[in-house]
Order: structure tokens, then sequence, then C-alpha cells
């Protein structure tokens, strides 16, 4: 579908999930509502051409921690993200082409907590892959696993920036 042609239909879902917010109690209910109010919010977002997609991505995992942080914490949360993911993703730009193994050790073991943290599952899997190829010093396992690796740090970046935090509920 096309974006033009999924407006009217997202923004009856928007109407929907602003009539149905009053009625949810507890705080899973608010929860998974956020889940379908910040993927109607990324659906009616125009994607750069060259946006790769995440592989697997249990989005429960970023809603739980906007949660558990609180929506007065929420904007700074998503700020130190996508700060921490950014500078992730320098270092390993700078690391991978002159196979400074030291510094791409070090930006897996931050993509590896933070991936994991915000439910990017197959970014965490590539992460993995990258500490132990920096571990044996492996240039053509390298050279493998960064195309896929760094479209999906893009996507995951992306996303982050997207992302709406909760609102203070009356």
């Amino acid at each position: 579908m096309s974006a033009d042609l999924a407006q009217g239909p997202l923004i009856a879902l928007r109407r929907a999930i602003d009539a149905l917010r009053p009625h949810l109690t507890t705080p899973d209910q608010l929860a998974e509502l956020y889940v379908i109010e910040d993927a109607c919010s990324r659906l009616s977002m125009p994607r750069p051409a060259l946006s790769k997609a995440l592989g697997d991505f249990d989005p429960s995992r970023l809603a739980h921690l906007l949660e558990i942080t609180g929506p007065s914490l929420g904007p700074e949360l998503l700020s130190r993200l996508t700060d921490d993911l950014t500078a992730t993703q320098d270092l390993l730009e700078t690391g991978a082409p002159s196979q400074d193994w030291k510094r791409l050790r070090e930006g897996s073991h931050v993509l590896i907590s933070l991936s994991g943290s915000v439910g990017a599952l197959s970014l965490q899997a590539m992460s993995e892959s990258l500490n132990a190829i920096a571990h044996r010093q492996d240039r053509e396992a390298l050279d493998a696993v960064m195309p896929p690796l760094t479209g999906e740090l893009v996507a995951l970046i992306q996303l982050i920036r997207a992302t709406r935090p909760p609102q203070e509920t009356a």
C-alpha cells in the first residue's frame, strides 16, 4: 500500500487508539497500546530510499524500556540511545577499513548490549559474530559481516530517531 493510500486508514487507527486509551487501566494494556501507536507513527513516516530493514526486531523490548523509564525520561533515553548507537557506528566505520581489531571489539561490545536491549535481535547476533571475528582477526569474515551489520545499524538508528516517547496519561 502506498503512503498516500494508507493515510486514511492510519488516521482512523489513530482515532481508534485515542478512543481506546481511556478504557485501558493497567500498565500492560497501556504499553501494548503504545506499541500500536508507535507502529502507526512509523507507518505514516516516509521511508528513505536507502533504508534497510531490521532482520529480526522485537518491538516489545523497546516498548518495555520506555515503559520502565517513564514519560519524563523517555526523551532522554531515546536521545542517549541515538547518541550511543551513532558513536558506535562511527567507531565501527573507522575500525573496519583499517582492521583496528581493538575498536571493532569495543564497538561490538556496545552494540551487543544496545541492540539486545532494544530488541534488534539479528543485529545483536551479527554484533556477537563481529566480536568473535575481531578476536580471531579474520579479515574475510569481517568483509562479509560489515555490510549487513551496517545496514541494520543504520535502520536501528532511524527507528530510534522515529520513536516517540510515551506521553503522560491523565
